[in-house]
């Protein structure tokens, strides 16, 4: 197998602009959620959705954090990572379900909120959801970023498909859009396969007890990491799950699920950076360094040119019955500020080995995130929903950002401030990518 020759920027060029195209179906993907479900339905599909993510990542153990780093360190080979976190997470699926199952017949009131068939229909998507984080991360791991790339547009494109033929076309609702959900992943998954199988010398293993072992010992010291980020973005729809009707679940689904969606330019750069330096951080900081200031000064002026075409936006992407999101995007945009310095934060501590800061950092934030809810939204209602995620975040970030500093004895002033050479890196890696894409179109995949 070859690896990539391909410049770090080069790197970033290609990934950003297929994340371009991902974010295009996404938008389209809530589109059709908000037009075909309304804030009701789309609160009842938020709540399913959020159930089976976070019981299948909770069982999970983080494998396929655990099973990337050995690989990449060449401590394990492709095969028995892959082989071992899939197996891994398709245990780990079993007890998730068998766990579920008593949950939805206990009458809490977040079950309420959709039909029981909708939550049991969910669970089809644990093992589907974790088999498909787990290859991610493997591909990422390889930098195989145009192939990940274009199993994540499939993924998007066949959720949009979907959408359009089960809810709008068959009039099916949530469950409705959970198949739509359950068949793009199956055709992601199998696609990812393919390529590990034919590109990248993936062939069928028996796990290893070792191996097995040492993906574990990782995966659990960042479960607890891995458990907050993705409680974070679904923290919202867990808390007013509790207090709240689907309708405003609904409405708050919308404007969290919109305002992530902005994450392509921080998400793009740590999948850039963690192959390069896990590791080898040490040696890397200026690269930690410009990665932070060109992700925030980046993401900071896209989110205040969303902002200031949101209302109209809102109108023509979620439609009239979805305005309430526009004065809740405008609390969320500082803490996804925030969340942009944390991945390349979190991208540092996990390629140092050193996953435990990343766990403290999001228990942390979430801890302040619920404090916040329970304090604001008896008085705010949504806003205070908003303002409570905002705050959360924003308090992750900072114990992160602090760790950083301490560890590499970096000065705020050269972490954060802007350089000449930072646009010049910009403009000289865009032209480089553009001479790489028009002049060697028969280029094998790996060197893309």
């Amino acid at each position: 197998m070859q690896r990539p020759t391909t410049t770090a920027g080069q790197e970033a060029g290609i990934v950003i602009a297929t994340r371009v195209g991902i974010l295009f179906f996404g938008v389209l993907v809530q589109s059709l959620l908000a037009y075909t479900l309304l804030p009701e339905g789309r609160g009842a599909y938020a709540v399913c959705t959020t159930f089976a993510i976070l019981i299948g990542i909770f069982f999970g153990l983080s494998a396929d954090k655990g099973a990337q780093y050995f690989v990449v360190t060449k401590q394990l080979s492709l095969s028995q990572g892959v082989i071992l976190t899939l197996t891994t997470c398709l245990l780990a699926s079993g007890l998730a379900v068998a766990a579920a199952v008593p949950l939805l017949g206990s009458g809490l009131d977040f079950f309420q909120k959709a039909d029981t068939g909708s939550f049991y229909l969910a669970l089809v998507l644990i093992p589907l959801i974790s088999w498909w984080v787990a290859l991610e991360a493997q591909l990422a791991g390889l930098r195989r970023f145009a192939r990940l790339a274009t199993c994540s547009l499939l993924r998007s494109f066949l959720i949009a498909l979907g959408l359009a033929g089960f809810v709008w076309g068959l009039g099916l609702g949530v469950e409705g859009a959970l198949m739509a959900l359950a068949v793009a992943y199956v055709g992601m998954i199998a696609a990812c396969l393919w390529h590990l199988r034919r590109h990248c010398g993936l062939v069928a293993e028996l796990p290893s007890a070792t191996g097995f072992f040492l993906i574990i010992s990782y995966g659990s010291r960042y479960h607890l990491a891995q458990m907050g980020s993705y409680i974070t973005p679904y923290s919202g729809i867990l808390l007013l799950g509790a207090v709240a009707g689907p309708a405003d679940i609904g409405i708050f689904a919308a404007a969290s699920a919109l305002m992530f969606q902005g994450n392509i330019i921080s998400g793009a750069v740590g999948t850039i950076l963690y192959p390069r330096v896990a590791g080898n951080v040490e040696k890397r900081v200026e690269l930690f360094q410009l990665s932070l200031r060109l992700t925030c000064w980046i993401t900071g002026f896209a989110l205040l040119a969303f902002l200031a075409v949101s209302p109209p936006l809102v109108r023509l992407l979620l439609s009239e019955a979805f305005l309430p999101v526009v004065p809740l995007i405008w609390l969320i945009a500082p803490g996804m500020l925030a969340e942009a310095a944390s991945r390349i934060f979190e991208t540092y501590f996990t390629g140092a080995n050193r996953p435990g800061a990343c766990s403290w950092a999001s228990w942390l934030g979430l801890g302040a995130n619920v404090g916040s809810f329970f304090a604001l939204y008896p008085r705010l209602g949504l806003a205070g929903a908003a303002l409570a995620l905002t705050i959360g975040l924003v308090v992750r970030s900072i114990y992160l950002g602090f760790m950083y500093h301490r560890a590499t004895r970096t000065s705020m002033r050269g972490a954060w401030l802007p350089r000449v050479s930072d646009w010049v890196y910009l403009r000289t890696s865009g032209r480089s990518l553009l001479n790489l894409m028009g002049t060697d179109r028969s280029m094998p995949d790996s060197t893309a």
